[in-house]
């Protein structure tokens, strides 16, 4: 089985984790201040003239989101804008605020939330909007800005390190950024996140809050979570980075070959964006006979009996019983979330593929998909 996703590990990996359990060092530590510089730095340089960095390693991405959220001051009552289109967590970060989720619906050539959407659902009680860069392609959060005033932008760019707007990173388009290191992820801790910000005073909010609320031992500025990183995760964090542009330039090289051989609705980028290519998908048209999702799930099906691990691309959040329950997402409609969420396909996309399993993919696709 072609496999949907694989981390790259190898030797560099192993001999990170024997240096941390050799020093006896193993929480929050000197190996998770050596890779949230790590990341600050690569962010920092490829847009040097907008200033410093700031990066703060949490146990993964939802708790980025959460821990975000709570530095926007996001409190019961309050309305949080968040795509109709994504993994729950998100939605399930706001709700756990006793917040409000408002769904929006999301591009459906790029995946990422219409801004047009975000304008419609702004109230006085708006706290703070979720972008995402979906699958790594950049959300238009310049837009989003311009409509949102003085709404805090937090930008889940879970997967979307290494990919940029415009010159401007990913992970700081908004006024903080989320990164999320999990296996599927570019690069991966096991399980791991980051929050990254321009804004020291963010930064220094943030950095308190993932221990306990401390800004230094004994000294509590208010409550918050055991969201530290261990130093296991960040040796291994540091090690990936190291593989980071083959990492990009692998992805890219099949994306690219994959794409161009076989016609399907693929996921598209906005002008000036570069993508990591994170996630390679696709949204099937709506069938002659029958529905989308069985058409997928029929697709699914044959792909993997092929060898082909597909699987589903996204989950529509207003079909969730966490967001549905609310009044406000039962008053929208969700034409572009449903035909993305039930429709929409993804194929294996990893740095160690071989130019044969990338020939067998594409073969499949041919045999098995409505080529446009």
């Amino acid at each position: 089985m072609i496999r949907l996703a694989r981390p790259w590990f190898d030797e560099a990996e192993t001999s990170a984790v024997q240096r941390v359990l050799a020093s006896g060092m193993l929480v929050q530590g000197t190996e998770v201040a050596a890779f949230e510089h790590r990341v600050a730095q690569y962010l920092h340089d490829l847009a040097p003239s907008r200033g410093a960095v700031l990066a703060v390693a949490v146990v993964n991405g939802t708790s980025a989101l959460e821990l975000a959220l709570m530095a926007a001051g996001v409190a019961p009552g309050d309305e949080v804008i968040v795509p109709g289109v994504t993994w729950p967590s998100p939605g399930n970060a706001v709700v756990l605020r006793g917040a409000l989720p408002v769904l929006v619906d999301v591009e459906l050539n790029t995946f990422n939330v219409d801004p047009r959407r975000i304008a419609e659902a702004l109230t006085p009680r708006t706290r703070a909007i979720i972008a995402i860069d979906q699958f790594g392609v950049p959300a238009d959060i310049p837009t989003i800005r311009m409509l949102a005033g003085d709404v805090v932008v937090i930008e889940d760019a879970a997967c979307a390190l290494g990919s940029v707007l415009n010159g401007m990173p990913c992970g700081l388009i908004g006024d903080v950024g989320t990164f999320s290191f999990h296996p599927r992820k570019l690069i991966t801790t096991g399980e791991g996140g980051m929050l990254v910000t321009r804004d020291r005073r963010a930064g220094d909010t943030l950095r308190a809050l993932r221990n306990h609320g401390q800004d230094a031992p004994g000294v509590f500025r208010d409550a918050g979570p055991n969201a530290r990183m261990s130093e296991l995760h960040a040796a291994i964090g540091r090690a990936q980075m190291d593989k980071l542009p083959n990492i990009l330039a692998r992805r890219a090289e099949f994306a690219r070959e994959i794409r161009a051989a076989v016609s399907l609705a693929w996921q598209q980028a906005p002008e000036g964006a570069v993508v990591n290519h994170q996630t390679l998908g696709f949204v099937l048209p709506e069938p002659a006979a029958g529905s989308r999702l069985e058409a997928r799930n029929a697709l699914i099906t044959a792909l993997r009996a092929d060898g082909v691990e597909a699987a589903l691309l996204s989950y529509g959040l207003h079909k969730l019983p966490q967001f549905a329950r609310y009044a406000t997402n039962v008053a929208r409609a969700f034409p572009v979330a449903d035909a993305v969420a039930d429709g929409g396909v993804a194929i294996p996309l990893h740095p160690l593929l071989t130019g044969d399993e990338v020939a067998r993919i594409i073969d499949a696709l041919r045999r098995h998909a409505p080529i446009a």
